[in-house]
């Protein structure tokens, strides 16, 4: 056994199943004559798993001139391997439920669904299937390789680390230009009712703020989300969003929809009253700003997350500047009909339009 294969020998995993992208290679490589070892060395497994690969796709192939030889058949590996699946009982629920799993493969691997949000969005569906799953069942699914996606093209890779957070009482160590979070409602600590929004910017440096930004701003209960472009971030362009939101809604609905917002300390937001003053109304507010304390990311929670999912279309050094509005637009609507946890599975969209409608 050579050195590089004894690599590959411990990358591979015991039980794991391999997929049809693996099969074409395979079935590239036989036809340009490939042993098994080589074989094995480029998939990642053993060569006792190629040759038991082989075995399962082999057939007799008629050339031109009527000889006979024997090739490999991804397509016939492949059913061998869903019969397979199928023969198993009910431990590979999945079974021969095709449909089922290419509609779990596409909400993972081309809508950047979590496999509990993908399970979801099948639920919120109405579709029906010959089978359903657990979340469990689903990740086991993609350790084993049972789908063709895997643990890589998931959002979050690996078990996540929750920071500590300190239980004392929070103190301003220095005086935001505005109102500070102590002295926001308790209402809106509890997310008791709609209308009380976090906002933030998501940027492509943080040493060039000339650049076009997100403002993105994220409402409490419901977590519904709104995107807007703006071509820098300074506080200027922060309250032309505003002006723009408050003129496209009408004084009076942007009031009850945009009761406070919750904001950080960045020089983008410092102009709090331009922030809060009407543009609509002369000398009247529009909403009411509050400031969190510095470096409390995390009381702006739900703004933070859906940064996250942002940061899934737009990954960190993302020229915003060749982003166009009609992306910014399809991301804003794919997060307001991504199924949330905390929602019970329902959507953004599902929790929050009713009560927008009725203002």
């Amino acid at each position: 056994m050579g050195k590089n294969e004894h690599v590959v020998m411990r990358r591979w995993h015991k039980g794991q199943h391999l997929r049809w992208n693996q099969r074409l290679i395979i079935e590239r490589m036989r036809l340009h004559g490939a042993t098994t070892r080589q074989i094995a060395e480029v998939i990642g497994c053993s060569h006792v798993c190629i040759a038991r690969e082989l075995k399962r796709g082999r057939y007799i192939h008629t050339n031109s001139d009527l000889t006979t030889e024997e090739r490999y058949s991804p397509e016939k590996a492949e059913r061998q391997y869903r019969a397979n699946l199928a023969a198993k009982g009910p431990q590979i629920k999945i079974g021969n439920d095709h449909a089922y799993a290419k509609e779990l493969e596409k909400f993972i691997l081309k809508k950047k669904f979590s496999p509990s949000a993908a399970l979801a969005a099948i639920r919120n569906s109405k579709r029906t299937f010959q089978t359903s799953i657990c979340t469990r069942t689903l990740y086991n699914y993609i350790s084993g390789g049972v789908l063709a996606c895997e643990k890589k093209d998931l959002p979050l890779k690996g078990k996540q680390k929750r920071r500590n957070r300190s239980k004392k009482e929070q103190i301003q160590k220095r005086v935001s230009c505005g109102t500070s979070i102590e002295y926001r409602p308790a209402e809106v600590d509890a997310r008791a009712s709609f209308g009380h929004w976090e906002m933030d910017t998501v940027y492509t440096s943080k040493k060039d703020k000339f650049k076009p930004t997100l403002l993105v701003l994220t409402e409490r209960c419901s977590r519904q989300e709104m995107i807007i472009r703006m071509r820098d971030r300074t506080s200027g362009s922060v309250v032309r969003a505003l002006n723009a939101l408050e003129r496209s809604m009408g004084a009076d609905k942007f009031s009850k929809v945009f009761q406070t917002i919750t904001v950080d300390n960045g020089s983008e937001f410092s102009d709090f009253e331009g922030m809060e003053k009407s543009v609509l109304r002369k000398r009247k507010a529009r909403t009411k700003v509050y400031y969190c304390h510095a470096h409390r990311s995390y009381e702006r929670g739900s703004n933070e997350n859906a940064n996250k999912l942002i940061r899934r279309h737009f990954p960190k050094g993302t020229d915003l500047s060749k982003v166009s509005v009609q992306q910014v637009a399809m991301v804003e609507a794919w997060i307001n009909d991504y199924p949330r946890r905390i929602l019970g599975w329902k959507t953004s969209n599902m929790v929050y339009r009713p009560w927008f409608d009725k203002q």
